[in-house]
């Protein structure tokens, strides 16, 4: 038969078990504590790197890509139809005034010039040959005009010795009649012959100006075709560097196509492409700033807008301020920065891998042993500075490395 426990036995057996909790409690606080400190997420210190919050000024600016071109480029063309004959000079080289850089086959060009030159000639001749037969009628129209003035100064006498028979009684009326009429005759005739010369000589002033007009024109051809046939040979008229050359010896070229380019290295100007997605922050006069290398940039003024778009972007003409500047060289691929607004004493961070762009975003931000994320609402921007509007303060240390692996934590812990 069973027995009542004592209620001593009751209290010692629930001491016991009050114990036992105790210690299952320790235990899993403890556990808990291992494991939570254990799974913490931590970061290496030199595993990203930070920034100091700063008070400075701001030019923010648009991302654009450029190059270099001369300001002024000669394009010289072939000055007739020919050949490529041979080639002196290549792409990039620099040539001085009178350098040799292209040969053209001057062949036809020479028989054509020498066909020419005997047209010339032969209406030379011709005028020659028609001078001699205006002169030849002139002086036997002259010739004529004075027989014909002594016929006249004879039939005056005739007359007056009518006029002086007849007061004597020797004459009669109608002799002297005959006699003034035969003058008369023969003074319209004599002024027929002088005004025939006049006419002659009128007619030959306009054939010779014609046929002189003629070889004028065939003389200037002559010039003009010689003058290209010296171009044949071509050559550079002023210092610079060969930017393009057509280099197909053998090809046929047409008078007026182009052979080479020759930029001047004296002064350039650039050629701008952006993202249509910018057009409206491009204006006429607007500042550009020019990096043509990790150390150095230079400035200059948006001169032309493209109205067009092509392949989603927008060109644009970017007069240098430093036009000369040594590092600048034809074709130089160059980074823009086209400055939309300045601020000035406005809370900013130096550009880092961190910034993504958009108006707000969370990010890492140094707190004693640990950094801590925080969203941040940003400004405006430039390749070097991003303006902080809300989320920060001057003097704090911001994680400008690349924290996308940890976007999902709150806070990391730093291990050194």
């Amino acid at each position: 038969m069973d027995r009542a426990l004592s209620e001593s036995v009751k209290k010692k057996h629930k001491r016991k078990i009050f114990i036992r909790l105790i210690f299952a409690m320790v235990v899993i606080v403890v556990l808990f504590t291992f494991l939570r400190n254990a799974i913490r997420p931590t970061i290496d210190s030199d595993d990203y790197y930070t920034k100091i919050i700063q008070v400075g000024d701001l030019q923010a600016t648009v991302s654009a890509s450029g190059t270099v071109l001369p300001e002024f480029e000669e394009i010289i063309s072939s000055p007739v139809s020919s050949k490529i004959k041979g080639i002196s000079r290549n792409t990039g080289d620099h040539v001085s005034n009178m350098d040799t850089i292209l040969l053209l086959d001057t062949y036809s060009t020479s028989i054509s010039l020498e066909k020419m030159k005997d047209e010339l000639a032969m209406k030379m001749n011709n005028v020659n040959k028609l001078k001699l037969q205006l002169e030849k009628n002139l002086i036997d129209l002259k010739t004529q005009y004075k027989v014909k003035e002594l016929h006249v100064e004879n039939m005056k006498s005739e007359v007056k010795a009518e006029k002086h028979l007849n007061e004597i009684g020797g004459g009669t009326k109608e002799k002297i009649e005959k006699a003034e009429l035969s003058l008369r005759i023969s003074k319209l005739e004599l002024e027929q012959i002088e005004q025939t010369i006049i006419n002659k000589e009128r007619a030959m002033e306009t054939d010779l100006f014609g046929l002189n007009y003629e070889i004028s024109i065939v003389r200037k051809n002559v010039n003009e075709l010689q003058d290209k046939l010296n171009a044949s040979t071509i050559r550079a008229d002023k210092q610079g560097v060969i930017t393009w050359i057509n280099k197909e010896i053998g090809k046929s070229v047409t008078a007026g196509e182009e052979l080479v380019k020759i930029a001047s290295l004296e002064s350039f100007w650039i050629d701008g492409v952006i993202s249509e997605m910018h057009a409206t922050k491009l204006v006429i006069g607007g500042k550009v700033v020019v990096r043509l290398n990790e150390t150095t940039e230079i400035t200059g003024v948006i001169a032309n807008i493209s109205p067009s778009v092509k392949s989603n972007t927008i060109q644009f003409k970017v007069k240098l301020n430093e036009k000369n500047h040594d590092l600048l060289r034809p074709n130089l691929k160059v980074d823009l920065f086209v400055v939309t607004s300045h601020k000035q004493k406005t809370i900013i961070v130096e550009n880092g891998p961190f910034y993504r762009g958009g108006s707000k975003q969370d990010v890492f931000v140094s707190d004693g042993e640990k950094i801590v994320k925080r969203t941040v609402e940003f400004g405006e921007s430039n390749f070097d500075y991003v303006e902080i509007i809300k989320g920060l303060s001057e003097g704090e240390e911001l994680v400008v490395s690349d924290m996308s692996d940890f976007e999902r934590f709150e806070e990391l812990a730093i291990k050194n």
